[in-house]
């Protein structure tokens, strides 16, 4: 009897080391499985949004990877949570130092209140995206902050925060930072990413100064010190300017070998002032486009443009206003934060599309992106800039005429109105953004980053092939993302790694809402609030669809019964890899490309010279330099 009974021991040892997880847990999976428990413990869940999911009876590895809002990666350690909209009302949990490899945290659209701890990095260790915007978040923002050395993304805005910004905030990697919709006052950070962190950042805290803000009054920004702090700086600036210019009029042997010929005047550095009369000189105009009196721009507006030169004209306010009939009401085509878009037609007689910005001054930074994008990039997916005018105050921008307006407005009109897309033009539409980007992400000399995508960016000729428009929010990078030059002039070196995942992947999640817009018919806000109403974050949503018959109830009704299922079906899926909350999980432009010219070639619309050919490069030197742009 004894020896059954150790056998029946053995056997039951036996048993259990044949089924893993049942008998025992990695200590990381219980860690985790305790940093979850104290989620629920923490919070009420009045719509059992979460609760509902996250059951803890089967203490198994990586059960909990699929429950609502987690995400893991290898070895089931839990490395996101996105429990944003869940209707989750409680404190800040402090179990979540259980979750050590937790690098993604949205907790964004519930009813959190308190205070956020004050030793966040020690409960968020390698935290690196963390989102507590729109809840009742109240008190100081934790000095400790400075502390997560690994954050790229902190979003705390609408919430009632107050007191002063840390300054030593402004160490940290930031490419997102928002606090908008606060009770926060005093100066802000001087963040070693300013470029990526504007005045929007802050908008409604009344009381912050400083940075891209006004100037602080009472705290230094504007004392004598920081005054002649900034002015010794300014004056060396000039002194310095003042001598490198007086060497290169004078000591410069190449510049005045090169631009100096025969009964030509030398001059002394190419800028807006003298580049017509070179033009003249050399006896070219482009385009056939009137060349652009010297009268009326002033020295301090001059802009240095060696490359732009050989590819768009600088173009004559007199000449623009007689285009569009001195500006008129009648001829205004589009509307946008920065200013007025007209249609006119050139003295060649070529028809145009002229931004007229509103305020050249506020919005100098899109005018200058614009033009040193758009005026070194030829490719068929994005639209020609012509031209530019810089007068006095007026900063205007031509481009090539596109016939059948936006994208927006072909797939969200109006009652009563009639504007149909049909389902092959969809897809050459998505083929050739995707197409576009393609070439501005990997196949140009120098990279670009477009960061505003969207439906009214996407413009559409007379044969409904998209040209990519509105550059003003874009950065330029050149030899694989290391260094880019921002419209200022300043050199400022990013990581691949941040490159890649913080700006190329924001472009590949906003094509994701653009498949979404040609799939559903519907704004991008609109499409989100589907999702909201079920509970979900859009990632999620999309999967149910995927998987339910629901997908019929919100695809557009035009396309319903046409025998196209089996395509949307699969854009939709290819949208879903678009829209993955870690941006290391997007694809890549030119892997959504192959995938999507599968659909083109069954409508034969797959023209892979177009983005193969390199020639399309439109720069006249061997090296795509970035082309210098300063208006002071």
């Amino acid at each position: 009897m004894l020896l059954n009974a150790r056998a029946l021991v053995l056997l039951h040892i036996l048993v259990c080391s044949l089924l893993p997880g049942t008998f025992s847990l990695r200590s990381g999976t219980l860690s985790d499985i305790s940093c979850l428990k104290s989620i629920t413990d923490s919070f009420e869940d009045p719509l059992n949004s979460v609760k509902s999911s996250w059951t803890f009876n089967k203490l198994k590895e990586g059960s909990f990877c699929g429950y609502v809002g987690v995400t893991c990666w290898n070895s089931f350690r839990v490395r996101g949570l996105d429990l944003a909209n869940k209707g989750l009302k409680g404190e800040f949990p402090r179990g979540l130092v259980n979750c050590s490899e937790l690098l993604m945290l949205d907790l964004s659209g519930n009813v959190i209140s308190g205070s956020i701890p004050q030793d966040i990095n020690h409960i968020l260790p390698s935290i690196k995206m963390l989102n507590l915007s729109n809840n009742h978040l109240s008190g100081e923002i934790p000095l400790s902050f400075a502390n997560c050395s690994s954050l790229e993304f902190l979003k705390l805005d609408n919430n009632r925060l107050e007191g002063r910004i840390p300054k030593q905030l402004g160490q940290l990697s930031l490419l997102i930072f928002n606090v908008t919709n606060n009770l926060l006052s005093g100066p802000v950070p001087d963040f070693v990413s300013r470029d990526t962190i504007t005045s929007e950042s802050y908008v409604n805290n009344s009381g912050l100064c400083g940075g891209p803000l006004d100037c602080c009054k009472n705290d230094g920004g504007c004392s004598f010190e920081g005054s002649f702090k900034i002015g010794f700086k300014l004056g060396f600036i000039l002194f310095c300017s003042l001598v490198i210019n007086t060497y290169i009029l004078w000591c410069d042997p190449v510049r005045i070998v090169t631009s100096y010929k025969k009964n030509e005047t030398m001059p002394t550095k190419t800028t807006v002032l003298n580049l017509e009369e070179r033009r003249k000189n050399k006896g070219k105009q482009v385009d056939q486009i009137t060349p652009l009196p010297t009268k009326g721009l002033h020295q301090e507006e001059i802009i240095p443009v060696p490359e732009l030169e050989r590819l768009v004209s600088i173009m004559n306010i007199i000449e623009l206003s007689e285009a569009t009939g001195n500006f008129s009401i009648g001829n205004v085509i589009g509307f946008g934060k920065i200013g007025m878009m007209y249609k006119g037609v050139l003295s060649n007689g070529r028809p145009s599309a002229i931004k007229r910005l509103l305020n050249s001054q506020c919005f100098e930074k899109q005018f200058i992106s614009e033009l040193l994008a758009l005026g070194r990039l030829r490719h068929n997916n994005i639209v020609p800039l012509l031209g530019y005018c810089i007068e006095g105050k007026e900063k205007l921008l031509v481009y090539k005429y596109i016939s059948n307006g936006n994208l927006y407005d072909w797939l969200h009109v109006a009652k009563g109105k009639h504007k149909i897309l049909e389902w092959p033009l969809r897809i050459k539409i998505a083929m050739g953004i995707v197409r576009g980007l393609v070439w501005l992400h990997h196949k140009c000399n120098f990279r670009v980053v477009h960061l505003n995508l969207c439906s009214n960016s996407i413009l559409l000729d007379q044969n409904f092939e998209p040209k990519i428009s509105n550059f003003g929010e874009s950065i330029i990078s050149n030899f694989g993302g290391e260094m880019f030059k921002n419209p200022r002039g300043n050199n400022i070196f990013i990581g691949s790694d941040v490159w890649e995942l913080g700006y190329v992947k924001k472009d590949v999640y906003d094509f994701g809402i653009l498949l979404l817009e040609l799939i559903i018919g519907k704004e991008s806000i609109e499409i989100n609030n589907y999702a909201n109403k079920s509970n979900e974050n859009l990632v999620d949503w999309i999967a149910h669809l995927l998987n339910s018959s629901d997908l019929y109830n919100v695809i557009d009704e035009s396309l319903i019964g046409r025998g196209f299922e089996d395509e949307i079906f699969e854009l939709l899926r290819i949208a879903y890899t678009c829209l993955q909350l870690f941006p290391s999980k997007r694809p890549t432009t030119l892997e959504l490309y192959n995938t999507i010219r599968i659909f083109g070639e069954r409508y034969c619309l797959t023209n892979d010279s177009e983005i193969l050919r390199q020639s399309e490069i439109a720069t006249a030197s061997t090296i795509c330099e970035i082309v210098e742009v300063e208006i002071t």
